[in-house]
């Protein structure tokens, strides 16, 4: 059988037609905002945005030529257009940069983007692209391309001693008439521009209204003077005496006036992004970065300060809940986006499923939904619930999540509550979860007797920790977890009950306790709902992989980053789906490729036109092709044709792809991506600290929506010491191994192991 690429018919109005997202051209005019010559600001989300540089608007219609543009932008920027390069972005993913070089890119540019678009002008080939791209405010704010003027001179001295960072702050004292939005930020400045130019300073006079300060050397007539300006918060540098007249080796006994105001300046997001990050870490950094010594206690202090400015930026965006829901509804029609707070308006419970999502698993999805839990870092302890399905190419396709306080059977009956309702699939559905007694039960209160499949790899966990506690030599628990892994993947009851019988004759206990962990539920020759050959929760990509470990994020900051995975996976897949060479994805083309190399040598005879007797070792398999079936099961498991269909097709030259469920073709592919992700314009997000009082007449702006307000969740303080892994479920009693290990060191603060005080993460 000849499985090369398949010919496929397409009619005009069938290539021509645009992507889904795409906006006819006819008539169009976008504003495109060129940048170039900023600087990139990243956020404790992962967000960027561009500040800085210049930027100047070139307007296009579906008139304009990519040469005509090319021009009109060079020459506003007075640069060669053989030395930039052009890049540009979607509205509904702002994360990535496409490149801007001919007529069809440019055309790519007017469909896809309506009223604006960002363009960005990289000199010569050195950029560096950003996987983050945001709006954050009412000003151009866009980020992604970074071009640096110094990277030639830096590239010159590469084998010199790296600068020190404090060399950007040699410019933070200009002169007379500089201006600064607070006392505070003078102070800082000075502080900064000190250690820049490597001396101390001491204040004379240092109030709300004046600040005069001069070098702490003997004889140097170094000074300045800043006074507010009227009656506002500002400063104005009034006198300044740039001249110092410093003492031999005055460098090497410097004193600087370093703060805790200073340090949390320096490592807040560091601190933020890895919780654990230590004093005495601190102290090597900002020695190896500054130059500057500080003491121990100025880096705990300074820890401390971040700490407490983070536990409020976590603690107020619980507020903007309500803001961040009906945003999402708004801009993305058909989401579903709900929350609901205790008696007391505190934070309880948050669920989101984007029409995206929920088009994508109605029109194209399998009906069956993988089911998660994970516990997020932070104050607040939250858990992250999700479902999630797979699409045409076996690739995990987010469906929706959930924020509450625990993975409770309340909370889980809620969650399900809302997925079918969102849902609204009348499909049998299959779940496949972990086999947590919540989950279970949750499934069976919403959905009914729906068949529950219990994920395998926490399955075998189990059944290794069992093996471990029978003390029998390393080949006979291989054995037996070989014989394990027959009994779940068999496709019939003969091959479940022969695997599960040489189990029996080596291990009664083995055999025991596959029937006491119910094999109806993840045996395939037994398990009564169709699940394609599906046996792990495990997906690869799904809402879990994507929070980061450490990091601490706040509600809202986890909204966005779920929501631009989503954003990149829907516009990613949509357009990767264009370019399958086949009727199906890679990942299901790879399939039948092995079922085809497998089906060579295999002997047949025809009983019909279309029925088939295989004959395999030791048994014979029966195929019919009009019904899609063979003996072996394979086929209506999986939904593809198994080994023994396709040496059938093969002798009568049919097209495998044909026999395929269309669940797996492109077609269906392109259905369930069919939607696409808008973006959520977050311009006028308010402030978490003034949400409370807000009244009706604010709804011109949509603060109206934010009551009732949702303070922060009420803590949950866990007894003992944190246990760093799970339990695996179902232990059984009284079989601990005998040969325990030593017992590790342990920290006298926090009382777990593997380090010591010194070392302790929450010293604090």
């Amino acid at each position: 059988m000849n499985t090369g690429s398949p010919l496929i018919l397409c009619s005009k109005s069938a290539i021509e037609e645009p992507l889904p997202g795409m906006v006819s051209n006819s008539e169009k005019v976008i504003l495109c905002y060129c940048m170039s010559g900023g600087e990139l600001v990243t956020y404790p989300d992962g967000s960027v945005s561009y500040k800085g540089g210049i930027t100047k608007g070139v307007r296009v219609d579906s008139n304009t030529k990519y040469s005509d543009f090319i021009r009109e932008l060079c020459s506003k920027f007075e640069i060669d257009p053989n030395t930039v390069t052009l890049k540009y972005s979607t509205p509904f993913d702002k994360s990535r940069l496409l490149a801007l070089s001919d007529e069809s890119d440019f055309a790519n540019l007017l469909g896809f983007n309506q009223g604006i678009a960002d363009v960005y002008l990289v000199k010569g080939e050195r950029c560096v692209e950003s996987q983050e791209t945001t709006r954050c405010s009412g000003d151009v704010l866009v980020g992604s391309v970074v071009e640096d003027s110094n990277l030639e001179e830096a590239t010159n001295r590469s084998n010199d001693k790296a600068p020190l960072l404090s060399a950007l702050w040699e410019n933070a004292i200009k002169g007379v008439g500089q201006m600064f939005d607070s006392s505070n930020e003078f102070r800082n400045a000075l502080s900064n521009f000190s250690i820049a130019c490597r001396f101390g300073y001491k204040f004379i006079r240092n109030d709300r209204e004046r600040i005069t300060a001069q070098c702490d050397a003997d004889g140097c007539k170094w000074k300045i003077y800043a006074t507010a300006v009227g009656n506002s918060n500002k400063f104005r540098v009034r006198k300044y005496e740039d001249k110092h007249t410093h003492p031999t080796n005055y460098e090497e006994t410097v004193k600087y006036r370093i703060s805790k105001t200073w340090v949390s300046n320096i490592i807040k997001e560091k601190v933020r992004n890895n919780p654990a990050y230590m004093p005495r870490e601190i102290i090597e950094e900002i020695k190896r970065d500054y130059n500057v010594d500080i003491a121990y206690h100025r880096a705990l202090w300074g820890k401390a300060t971040v700490r407490e400015a983070v536990n409020l930026s976590l603690k107020n965006s619980f507020k903007l809940v309500p803001w961040i829901c009906q945003r999402l509804v708004e801009s993305n029609p058909g989401t579903v986006a709900v929350y609901t707070s205790k008696s007391d308006s505190t934070f309880h419970q948050l669920f989101i499923a984007y029409y995206a999502s929920i088009h994508g698993f109605r029109v194209g999805c399998r009906p069956i939904l993988f089911v998660e839990e994970k516990s997020l870092n932070g104050k607040y302890l939250h858990t992250l619930l999700s479902v999630t399905a797979v699409d045409a190419d076996n690739r995990m396709f987010p469906v929706a999540f959930a924020v509450v306080e625990s993975g409770s059977l309340e909370n889980w009956r809620w969650f399900f509550r809302n997925v079918k309702v969102a849902l609204d699939d009348n499909r049998d559905i299959v779940f496949v979860s972990d086999r947590k007694e919540d989950i279970v039960k949750a499934v069976k209160e919403i959905y009914g007797s729906v068949p529950h499949a219990h994920c395998y790899r926490h399955l075998t966990e189990g059944f290794k920790m069992m093996l471990k506690c029978l003390h029998l030599s390393p080949s006979v628990q291989d054995v037996l977890k070989m014989l394990l892994d027959k009994t779940a993947y068999a496709k019939t009851r003969v091959d479940f009950d022969n695997a599960l019988g040489k189990m029996r004759s080596i291990s009664e206990e083995a055999y025991g306790w596959v029937l006491k962990n119910e094999p109806i539920h993840w045996a395939n020759s037994l398990f009564p709902g169709k699940r394609y050959d599906q046996f792990s929760v495990n997906i690869a990509d799904s809402y879990g992989a994507w929070i980061p470990e450490a990091q601490e994020l706040s509600i809202i900051e986890l909204i966005n980053l779920i929501r631009k995975n989503i954003t990149d996976i829907m516009f990613g897949r949509q357009t990767n789906c264009v370019a399958w060479k086949f009727p199906v994805g890679g990942t299901i083309e790879e399939m039948l490729k092995r079922n085809i190399s497998k089906s060579e040598g295999l002997h047949f005879r025809c009983s019909s036109a279309f029925r088939f007797e295989v004959f395999g070792i030791p048994i014979n398999y029966c195929v019919d092709l009009i019904q899609r079936t063979c003996s072996c099961r394979e086929w209506d498991m999986v939904g593809l044709p198994c080994i023994h269909a396709c040496a059938a097709l093969k002798s009568i030259q049919a097209d495998i792809y044909s026999y395929v469920e269309k669940c797996y073709l492109k077609e269906t592919q392109q259905a369930i991506y069919s939607e696409c992700m808008h973006a959520v314009w977050t311009n006028e997000i308010p402030d978490g600290t003034s949400m409370n009082g807000i009244d009706d007449d604010a709804s011109s702006s949509g603060l109206g929506l934010l009551r009732p307000p949702s303070p922060p969740p009420c803590l949950r303080h866990l007894h003992g010491c944190p246990k760093k892994h799970m339990e695996p479920r179902n232990k059984e009693k009284n079989m601990e191994p005998q040969n325990k290990e030593k017992r590790p060191l342990h920290c006298s603060l926090c009382k777990e192991a593997g380090h010591n005080r010194k070392r302790c993460k929450i010293q604090m």
